[in-house]
Parts: C-alpha cells; structure tokens; sequence
C-alpha cells in the first residue's frame, strides 16, 4: 500500500515530537516518585487523557475491530460492554480504598496484606502481565502492512521510539505524550469511520453485504467464547498500570471524575472500531478490498483507502500513538515492578533515589526487550490478550480483592497460595489443551473436543480463566487455614 510523501512527513513529525517531550522532561532529572508516579500530582485533564489512550491501545484497535471483522457487533456488545461495566465498578468502587492507602504498586498490596512473598509473587505476575508483547506485535503488523518493513523489523524501530522517551521522563513524559496521542487517537478514527462509511455506499449498502448474523448482538461466535472473552474484562480491576494512574492522582475525586469521563471515549472507540471492522468485512464483498484481507489488517487498509492524502498521515500518526501509549504505560509499570518491588527490598533496601530510577530504566528496557521477543509467537491478537489477561487475573485478583474488602482471618499462607493455585491451574490448562486438542486455524486457538455420557463438549484455551479463578479461591482458602491471622491495615507501610 503506497504512502504519499506528505502523509510519511506528517508521521515523521509526530515521531520527533514524542521525543522532544521525553528529552524535555529527562532534563528536568525527575526524582523516584515523579518518574513512577507524576509526585501524585495528576489532575482529571490529564487523567482522561492517559487513561483513554493507554487503556485503549493497539489490543483494542486491531482485535475488537478483529471481532467485528469476522463476527460483527458482539465484538461491542458482548465484549466491551461488560468491560466498560468493569470501568464503572472500578470508578466507584475500588479507586477510593486504592488512592486513600498510598500505596506505590500494585505487588506493595500484597506485601502489606500477606507479607513480602506475596509482594514478589505479585510482582513476577504484574511484571509478565505489562511486558508489551501484544502492542509490540501490533506495531509490527502496522509496519508491514502500511509501510511494507518487516513485521519484526518495523517493532523493533517503532516500538524503540517509545521505550526512548519512557526511559527519558518517566510517567510525566507518559502522561503528556498520552495527552497528544489521545488526540490523534481519538479524533482520527471519528473522521475516519463515516468516510469509509461513505466510501463505500452508506450503511444500507454496506449492510447488504455482511452476513445477517453480524447484526445480531450475540454474533456468530460459540457461546462459551463470547463469555470468555467478555471475562477477560476482570483483569482491568487489576490492571498494574490502571492502578499506577490512581497512585499518581492528586486525590480521589480527580481520579474517579477522570474515569467517568473517559468511560464516555471509550465506549465511543468501542463503537467506532467495531463499525470499522464491519465495514472492512464489507468492503471485501463488494471487491473495494483484497479477499485475502486478513481480518488483523482489516481497519488499517479499510481506512487508509477512505481517507484522503494528509488525513492519512494524521490517522497514522494516530495508531503509532495508540501503539506507543501502551507500550511506554506497561514497559514503566514492568521496570518499576522489577526496582521497587524485587530490587529494593531483595537486594538494597535503603536505596537512593537515584539508584531506584537507574533500576526502573534496566527494569524498562529487560521488560521492553522479553515483549518484542514473546510478540510474535502468537498469531491472532485475542489469543494473546486473553492468555495474557488469565494469567494475571487468576494469580492476583482473588489475594488483592480479599486484602482490600475481607476484614476476616488472613494469613500469609493465603495470598502465597492463591496466586500459585490460580499460576498453576493457567499453566496446565494451556498446555493440556495444547496436548489434548487439534489447532482450530478459524479462531487461532486450540480445542479439545471429547465425548461424555454419550455427549460432545468443546474446551478451548480461552476458557481457563472459568477454572483457574475459583481454583485460586479455593487456594486462598486452604492457605487461611495455616499460620497466624496478619495484623495489618492499608495505611500501613511497606518494609
């Protein structure tokens, strides 16, 4: 797909501008807690701003529009709604008690409710949770399709862009750089969906050629899946760099009012990007797009063809942002996982400022670096998330919601083993189904199909997260039965 020269020099501008604002930032010479969490100063403005475009990455971008390519506005209905129901909970329910604690990091929970174990158990998983494989592998697809470098290659020059600024300035450089990759973001894709939309016909023509299913709220996608994916959703009420933007909030109001108002932009993205794949679904009956179209290439090529010389450029710039939005919030959160929470307290409990940033910086470019290696071993977006988001919800969502809402009996024993329970139950659920199923080359999964009691049953991949959460439940359980009762309280510091 050619790019003209005006649309790659609107791209190269946006590139040199999100380092200027790293390079700017890094000469301030921030200290720890406003290179991890902005001095805790963030007001809503800039909330909204980082909230919606880190939250509304590349994973969102390609696969809802993915879900809506092949299956139409179930990719809306049955997956993002509940999310943003998710959202919601999180807005009112969670922010309070996480802002009022002061706590730095999502692992610092763990080692006030359960001990210092917990913490650096909590901090692999949050650490394997943020590498940014996922919107690392986007950025690749988004190089080989728009401008026709190696999927690999492109990531690792593209991607290398935000791990630069985010090394330079921290979270203030996320933050800011989010402001303007929001915009772009944002305003972009609401230009672009109804020129496409006319482009191609008007909505009459374009739902002629779909099939019928893709209008219905509950799609053609098996039952089981949908409730799968629609769980996923979960992992956002412990999503470590969700949590570091309540940290950096200068109070509860500012973080919840930012929330509520970010709920509005991305149940509007939602929608648009699910229009979008439907669209490119149509786009490819009627003979405007190839037939080979892949359904994770489909919103680029669908738009850059409805859009005129400039606009594509900007639209561009735009997904860049969405990728690199994402790839510096979960690359900072990774590094300060593995310097605050692993270093400090395993190896120099009293250590500097300065020491503790230099760490953060090692901690991003190791986490930066195992993304770009894990990014291209899988082939279908979803597939990734939905491991990706099973594995952090089962190990951490049972130990941190039971240490902010039980005030019952809990003992050390029971945070260590919930997270290894619901850690254990992920891994061999993936891998007997690997074993025990055939590769379904329609979704990019595999399934165990067996016969019981004169039925069949169906158990794909993506349904670990229906075992391995009342499993790390039952885990906690068993460990509160062992030990003595901690005495702790959220105000209370970490050691």
């Amino acid at each position: 797909m050619a790019i003209s020269p005006i649309d790659l020099s609107i791209v190269a501008v946006y590139i040199a501008g999100m380092l200027g604002i790293g390079y700017y930032i890094f000469k301030k010479a921030p200290n720890f807690e406003e290179y991890l969490v902005a001095g805790r100063s963030m007001t809503t403005p800039i909330l909204v701003c980082t909230l919606a475009s880190t939250y509304y990455g590349l994973d969102v971008l390609f696969g809802t529009s993915e879900v809506g390519f092949n299956d139409g506005v179930v990719a809306f209905f049955g997956y993002s709604e509940m999310s943003l129901g998710f959202y919601l909970f999180a807005a009112y329910g969670l922010s309070r008690k996480l802002k009022e604690a002061n706590f730095t990091s999502l692992p610092e929970i763990l080692t006030r409710q359960y001990g210092q174990s917990a913490g650096y158990l909590g901090a692999i998983s949050s650490i394997i949770y943020s590498i940014p494989a996922l919107s690392l592998f986007a950025l690749g697809r988004i190089s080989e399709v728009m401008f026709g470098i190696d999927a690999q290659i492109g990531a690792l020059l593209l991607g290398s862009i935000a791990l630069i600024y985010t090394l330079w300035g921290g979270l203030w450089a996320v933050a800011i750089t989010d402001t303007v990759q929001f915009v772009f973001m944002c305003v972009t894709l609401a230009i672009a969906v109804p020129l496409l939309m006319s482009d191609l016909g008007g909505f009459d023509t374009v739902a002629a050629h779909v099939p019928s299913t893709h209008f219905d709220i509950f799609g053609g996608i098996p039952f089981w899946l949908m409730l799968a994916y629609m769980a996923t959703g979960i992992s956002i009420l412990v999503d470590p760099a969700f949590y570091q933007r309540i940290f950096a909030a200068k109070n509860f109001s500012q973080v919840r009012n930012a929330m509520l108002i970010a709920l509005v932009v991305w149940g509007a993205y939602d929608w648009l990007v699910t229009a979008a794949g439907m669209l490119a679904r149509s786009g490819v009956a009627m003979g405007a797009l190839p037939a080979d179209l892949h359904s994770n290439d489909a919103l680029l090529t669908a738009v850059v063809m409805a859009l005129p010389v400039g606009l594509v450029g900007l639209f561009l710039a735009g997904v860049l942002a969405t990728a690199m939005s994402t790839i510096d919030s979960y690359s900072l959160v990774a590094g300060a996982n593995i310097s605050y929470d692993v270093y400090r307290p395993l190896f120099k409990p009293d250590a500097t400022d300065r020491e503790l940033v230099r760490a953060t910086k090692i901690g991003i470019a190791v986490s930066w670096i195992l993304g770009y290696l894990l990014a291209f071993l899988f082939e279908r977006l979803m597939s990734l998330w939905v491991f990706n988001a099973s594995l952090m919800t089962s190990t951490v969502l049972v130990p941190i919601f039971m240490g902010l809402f039980w005030k019952g009996r809990k003992t050390a024993a029971a945070g260590i083993l919930s997270f290894l329970f619901g850690l254990v139950s992920v891994a061999v659920f993936y891998f007997g189904i690997s074993q025990l199923g055939a590769y379904n080359e329609t979704w990019g999964t595999y399934i165990w199909t067996f016969e019981f009691s004169g039925s069949s049953y169906e158990l794909w991949q993506e349904y670990s997260l229906f075992f391995s959460l009342p499993i790390s439940f039952l885990g906690f359980l068993i460990g509160n039965l062992f030990g003595s009762p901690r005495a702790t309280h959220l105000g209370e510091q970490s050691q």
